[in-house]
């Protein structure tokens, strides 16, 4: 049984309003109740229809009466029309559904519709609620269904919410951890002091055996471009790569300008930064050196290869005179076994130094062409345009070794050695100043202008020192 939905309070008014009023109905063994009450304390009058079937759409019944017309439906009767506060139906029939239809007006004027009740005599009244009209009714059956599905979403969004949570929390937790230790790094805190800078974690790992991490990535405004310098950690999976175990890093002594965003891997499981790397934010960095040991434990030298160059040049200077001054002589002193044995000790040494050159140049090319580079988008060792300038320096100590060891003069081949080693050097001091200093540019500088300085004294030389370049030993 349903019931409408009940009026507004009412303690406080005085006239009778047609539309504020409760409406309680009940069944019982052969009969129906209902009740009525308002506010105000004039009377209405009240007009109940009942029919086995459908409500009444108007007051009047089918018989003909004053003010009436013709009944909305068929088979409505009239079982109640007073002005008292209740109505009992008697007489009948247990379990047998009756649909009324209850109206009330002030005397002489409209009447408003109250309420449709369905009662069935002997069923106790569970409920009472005021029927939907017939358009509301369609349109209820219609969106029941989508409510239905709009209340089970609702409910999964309510259980799935707290997840969802919970998981939103976890990862502004982890990435909150990534940024606490990616700053706590001392290269890194060094390049954030003082700028106000942004952040952004991106997660990685965590699946088929790969721990998992994070990159943290900083950028800062162009005006508070950064100069870094310090020894930053490199993975050897490669730089600008997704890292991957096992994780194994290596350290570079870096000076870069003219940064300002920065990249930063953390391995969350212990908060250690596998690498740190520069990126071109507002501003393209500028790599002004990227060395690895040994010369990266000279950071001062590193940072000022210009250095050696007066010490070159000064003792070239001295070694080329002496030996040109030698070659002019016209008294020779008078070979000794004891010159010979120190000529010979020295030729010794001079092919030592060859080969110690030559070994390390090769060392450093393929230590830097399998290295993790800081720029990977820059010329790298590994790259096939890189390779000229790698084979120049260890061919020039190829080549002398070759003229040391065999008893021709080689006078010229000599000289022009000594020419290509001193342009060498000078082209990779200039490249290191101007550009990257790597371990590549500033070896060859270094080792290319000790090879100029051996080679010219025996471009000048008539006989070789220590062994001489004639079948036999010349005597003035």
């Amino acid at each position: 049984m349903r019931r409408s939905a009940a009026g507004h309070g009412h303690s406080m008014q005085h006239l009778t309003d047609v539309r504020t009023r409760r409406v309680y109905a009940s069944s019982g063994d052969g009969y129906v109740a209902i009740g009525w009450d308002y506010p105000g304390s004039s009377l209405l009058e009240v007009r109940i229809l009942r029919a086995d079937h459908g409500f009444a759409r108007t007051a009047h019944s089918g018989a003909p009466e004053a003010g009436g017309g013709a009944a909305a439906a068929a088979g409505q009767t009239v079982v109640y029309h007073d002005v008292s506060g209740s109505f009992r139906d008697a007489g009948l029939r247990n379990g047998h559904l009756y649909c009324y239809t209850v109206f009330a007006r002030h005397p002489g004027r409209e009447w408003a519709l109250w309420g449709e009740y369905e009662l069935r005599p002997g069923v106790p009244a569970t409920l009472v609620a005021r029927r939907l009209p017939a358009a509301a009714r369609r349109l209820f059956r219609r969106l029941l269904p989508a409510a239905a599905l709009l209340l089970c979403l609702a409910a999964l969004a309510a259980l799935s919410g707290p997840a969802r949570a919970a998981a939103g929390n976890a990862e502004r937790t982890s990435a909150a951890e990534a940024v606490s230790a990616a700053t706590a790094d001392q290269a890194v805190a060094a390049v954030l002091a003082g700028t106000g800078y942004q952040t952004n974690v991106a997660f990685w790992g965590g699946a088929q055996g790969a721990s998992a991490g994070a990159t943290v990535t900083f950028t800062w405004p162009a005006a508070n471009a950064r100069t870094a310098v310090g020894y930053w950690p490199l993975l050897q999976s490669g730089a600008g790569e997704t890292p991957s175990p096992p994780y194994a890093t290596v350290e570079h002594h870096v000076r870069i300008t003219d940064l300002t965003a920065l990249r930063v891997d953390v391995l969350q499981q212990d908060g250690r930064v596998l690498q740190i790397l520069p990126l071109d934010g507002e501003t393209q960095f500028e790599l002004r050196e990227e060395t690895w040991p040994p010369l990266s434990w000279l950071p001062w030298f590193t940072a000022r290869p210009w250095v050696l160059l007066p010490v070159f040049l000064v003792v070239g200077a001295i070694v080329i005179g002496r030996a040109w001054r030698r070659s002019r002589s016209w008294n020779r002193r008078l070979p000794s076994m004891t010159r010979h044995d120190r000529q010979f000790l020295g030729r010794l040494a001079v092919i030592v130094l060859f080969l110690a050159g030559f070994a390390w140049q090769v060392y450093e090319a393929i230590y830097a062409a399998g290295a993790p580079a800081v720029d990977p988008g820059a010329l790298n060792a590994g790259d096939l345009a890189a390779l000229p300038l790698l084979l120049f320096p260890p061919a020039l100590f190829l080549a002398a070794l070759a003229m040391e060891l065999t008893p021709t003069g080689h006078r010229v081949a000599w000289g022009l050695v000594a020419f290509l080693a001193a342009a060498g050097s000078l082209y990779n001091l200039a490249a290191a100043v101007t550009g990257t200093a790597t371990n590549l540019n500033l070896s060859s500088y270094i080792l290319l202008g000790v090879l100029c300085i051996l080679a010219s004294p025996r471009a000048f030389s008539a006989g070789r020192m220590g062994w001489s370049r004639n079948s036999m030993p010349r005597y003035a």
